[in-house]
């Protein structure tokens, strides 16, 4: 059934507090998509491959990634519950500053296996900003804006990777690899100021807030939760097929996107045999429309109160333009029609977490995203290392392009129930 709301009976007010929490969340996922990326811009570059021992092991720098998303996915289902116990404000403010540190550490070590361990560490810091951020939103957005919302801070994730590419690349030609590291590093600590600033865990705690606001975001609220209540950890939402369903369709969604983050500069130069510095320019693009898609796209999830046919369109995109790009031979052929798929793709992350945020409890969002990215990070953990393997094998990253294919085909046929149920 669809998802109706009465928020429409208050009008918005003047005053705009909450768009600040959307604000910081967008800087947040800018800055962990830094975090995240920079290595698959690194493994493009011989010399730390060669510092690392692993410039002809292809599924080597493979695990790089997929260290940090295993223990990215198995933090995640703790992440939740504690964020749900201590509250986001608390949380996300130290794991941030830990996020900073860890940065700055891997620029100071030459051993592979040492990268590997603090890219797991990474992974175990950065778990709790899907929790952390579902909580924020569902605290201070009304239904009505939440599909917005969620396009906001889901463009930073975009953003982030727009801006780590050419950032990494361009500190790496001039100043080396590990200066990379120390700039990232230092750049964390923004978001760990703002989050004392702007991040309240609740709307009547903020103290520049308006009661004519307050009343907007929680109209039509019927659960009258007391603060034990808000932060007693539930795990109701596991009884729930639709949220199974939602946990496998992202889980589709994150292989794609991250076979795509952990290969593509070096797709961009082995397999379209683009130079560095086109690779650098080019590599912005497919982000770069994966923003524009859900700026514009996503606040038509909220206008026509139906998520799920947005996810099949995305799905389906995805399919088509991918497998063209592994049987065009024109480089920009291939090249565009990578990057129109990618877009299309970004369409995903937001419609799937405004389902859930409209589907499970307040007491328990913080632990459905948890497990909702738990899942979805441990299951796309092994694609960059299988597409890694595949190269190897192959000599060609379409084989691996092709995985990606299958998967979210698998994504495409696991909407349908939503969309039957207008959801």
């Amino acid at each position: 059934m669809s998802i109706e709301t009465n928020t429409e009976k208050i009008k918005s007010p003047a005053s705009n507090v909450r768009k600040w929490i959307i604000v910081f969340l967008f800087i947040a996922y800018v800055i962990a998509f830094f975090d995240r990326s920079n290595i698959s811009v690194l493994i493009a570059d011989k010399s730390f491959t060669d510092i690392l021992g692993i410039t002809a092991n292809k599924s080597s720098q493979g695990l790089l990634t997929t260290s940090f998303l295993l223990f990215y996915g198995i933090t995640c289902f703790f992440a939740g519950p504690i964020v749900q116990k201590l509250g986001v404000r608390k949380t996300l403010s130290y794991s941030l500053i830990a996020w900073a540190v860890i940065m700055a550490i891997m620029g100071s070590v030459s051993s592979f296996m040492t990268i590997i361990v603090f890219r797991a560490l990474l992974g175990v810091g950065e778990a709790v900003i899907g929790p952390c951020t579902s909580k924020l939103i569902q605290t201070w957005f009304p239904v009505q804006e939440r599909g917005k919302a969620n396009g906001v801070w889901f463009t930073g994730v975009l953003a982030g990777q727009v801006l780590a590419m050419p950032l990494v690349a361009g500190i790496v030609s001039t100043a080396g690899w590990r200066t990379s590291f120390y700039v990232l590093a230092a750049l964390g600590l923004i978001p760990a100021i703002a989050a004392f600033v702007f991040v309240y865990d609740k709307v009547t705690d903020h103290p520049k807030i308006s009661k004519e606001e307050i009343d907007y975001i929680t109209q039509g609220e019927k659960e009258g939760t007391t603060a034990s209540v808000q932060n007693k950890v539930s795990f109701e939402f596991l009884k729930s097929g639709n949220f199974w369903l939602l946990i496998l369709i992202y889980s589709c969604s994150t292989a794609a996107a991250w076979g795509i983050m952990a290969w593509m500069p070096s797709y961009l130069q082995a397999s379209l045999g683009f130079s560095w510095g086109q690779m650098g320019s080019l590599a912005m693009l497919p982000y770069v429309g994966g923003a524009f898609v859900a700026l514009c796209i996503a606040p038509l999830m909220d206008k026509f109160n139906k998520r799920a046919p947005f996810l099949t369109f995305s799905f389906l995109g995805f399919v088509v333009f991918f497998y063209l790009t592994t049987v065009l031979k024109n480089t920009s052929a291939a090249f565009s029609s990578m990057t129109l798929g990618f877009s299309i793709l970004s369409l995903t992350t937001p419609a799937i977490f405004t389902i859930m945020q409209n589907i499970v409890k307040r007491n328990q969002i913080a632990t459905a995203t948890g497990f909702l990215n738990g899942f979805a990070y441990i299951c796309s953990s092994a694609v960059p290392f299988l597409m890694g393997v595949l190269y190897n094998k192959t000599g060609t990253l379409n084989s691996g392009l092709l995985l990606l294919v299958g998967l979210t085909v698998v994504g495409l046929v696991s909407t349908i129930s939503l969309v039957k149920q207008r959801l």
